[in-house]
């Protein structure tokens, strides 16, 4: 071939590069129909941690990548297809990215089938397939299933394993996961099975998520769990099974008498979400927080009942006192608007007040000219508008957060 310019290189490869998240096609398998049926698949969300920033392979026309799960016992199937591949020889010694050695290398190694004829064999496994761990927990959820939550950690027999087989959905679906350290034994372990009834009668586990949580040592006896992972499989999705798994969790960790409290690792907007519900939802049924109480400013009683009960900080628990108080509060009401809305930036308006008092404090040992180089804060109408700002933002959310529990 002859030599192409810049311009006609990069035409020619074009057809070469396409999406990473449109070429990975995940299933979870229950039956050999599945196989395949494209209907049920679904892409990732993130690819970056293994394709780079832009999300792209390049190298391959029409790549597909298959990523299968066993629904059950969630043995990954690992496969790609492509209608071409670049060559090296014609285009100037431009090469293919690798695919197949990427995604493998996040696979449990040696426990991963690359034919769908594994595939279907290993589903007639799905029948005699137990969750690992300690069942705590079993509820009826709105769509007539019963559902079981199991406890575990690296020490129960099978279980790593089983985790690493799970853990590569982290890489797809939460922006920069991790996986944990395996020799960890601080590392508690939630998972959720949705229990399927065959055409025979039996019950078979079909895995919908997980949970992970870290015990941090509390001095002198105690711990503070906090939750560091949550994954809900997307097929699950949207269906309120994060709030009965979160809920199940907690009632867990709030039946140990060695948890002060519980917090969240790094949470994401979706999680701060589906835990302010949660722990609105449980708060509610407290005395401190029931009417007239709850129209009142916030108290250390209730603090103190929210931690003792379901073991929250204080920082969430004024929280969830700001929802449940707007829940309560008529804003057409002027009056009771105006005074929602002081409470609300009051809060808001503590670390300006802070920062001047710290500047204050500053400025006391500089001279004139050191003094003079320190950058000003805003002045009182910029604070005044980042102040109605930063509320219109927290109304936004607490609102969001009312309508769900008022439907609940």
């Amino acid at each position: 071939m002859a030599d192409l310019s810049a311009a006609d290189l990069k035409t020619a490869l074009h057809e070469y590069l396409c999406s990473a998240n449109g070429a990975i096609h995940i299933k979870l398998v229950r039956s050999e129909a599945d196989v395949y049926d494209d209907a049920i698949a679904f892409h990732p969300e993130f690819t970056h941690q293994l394709f780079g920033d832009n999300e792209v392979i390049f190298g391959y026309r029409s790549l597909r990548v298959e990523l299968y799960y066993c629904a059950s016992q969630m043995t990954p199937y690992f496969s790609i297809t492509h209608e071409g591949k670049v060559d090296s020889k014609i285009y100037k010694g431009v090469k293919a990215d690798e695919v197949f050695s990427v995604v493998a290398q996040k696979l449990p190694e040696g426990d991963f089938l690359t034919s769908r004829e594994q595939l279907i064999a290993s589903l007639g496994k799905a029948e005699h397939f137990k969750p690992v761990g300690q069942m705590v927990h079993e509820y009826r959820h709105t769509d007539g299933l019963d559902y079981r939550v199991y406890r575990a950690t690296v020490d129960t027999p099978g279980f790593v394993r089983f985790l690493r087989r799970i853990q590569t959905f982290l890489l797809w679906f939460i922006d920069g996961a991790s996986f944990v350290e395996e020799d960890d034994d601080r590392w508690t372990f939630y998972t959720l099975f949705q229990l399927e009834k065959t055409p025979r009668g039996d019950s078979v586990h079909r895995f919908v998520g997980y949970i992970t949580v870290y015990n941090y040592f509390a001095y002198p006896d105690k711990v503070r769990p906090r939750i560091s992972q949550m994954m809900i499989l997307p097929p699950y999705q949207g269906k309120g099974h994060g709030a009965d798994f979160l809920t199940s969790i907690n009632n867990d960790l709030c039946a140990r008498t060695d948890v002060v409290d519980i917090s969240v690792e790094d949470p994401s907007d979706d999680f701060t979400k589906l835990r302010d519900f949660v722990d609105c939802k449980n708060c509610s049924t407290l005395a401190s927080f029931q009417e007239p109480h709850i129209l009142g400013p916030f108290t250390s009683t209730m603090a103190d009942e929210a931690r003792q009960k379901f073991r929250l900080n204080k920082m969430q628990t004024r929280r969830v006192y700001e929802i449940l108080r707007l829940q309560k509060t008529n804003m057409s009401n002027s009056e009771a608007g105006r005074h929602y809305r002081l409470m609300i930036k009051e809060r808001l308006n503590r670390p300006f007040q802070k920062q001047k008092r710290d500047l204050e404090k500053m400025l006391k040992h500089l001279s004139p000219d050191e003094a003079g180089c320190m950058g000003g804060s805003l002045n009182i109408d910029e604070q005044h508008k980042l102040l109605q700002q930063q509320y219109e933002e927290v109304l936004e959310v607490y609102e969001r957060i009312v309508r769900r529990l008022e439907k609940a």
